[in-house]
């Protein structure tokens, strides 16, 4: 993939995964379509079950970043 392409593609794609979330957990697909979270599905989405909440440990952030940069790197030389 060229450098243009990519760059264009980190343009796109915070904005397409963005709506697409946005209309995967919308009240207005549930209204037009029928399909989708209803309003009690879609609080449990936003804020997870009650008492439950994750956060990864400082190990887990510094073995994803990791990876992200080993990928990018593999990425770079194949360019």
């Amino acid at each position: 993939m060229n450098r243009i392409r990519r760059s264009i593609n980190a343009a796109v794609n915070p904005i397409s995964t963005a709506a697409t979330r946005w209309w995967c957990h919308s009240a207005l697909r549930h209204a037009l379509t029928g399909h989708g979270p209803t309003a009690r599905q879609r609080r449990l989405i936003r804020h997870g079950p009650p008492g439950v909440r994750f956060t990864p440990s400082a190990e887990q952030m510094e073995a994803r970043k990791k990876a992200i940069d080993d990928l990018l790197a593999r990425a770079e030389r194949e360019v």
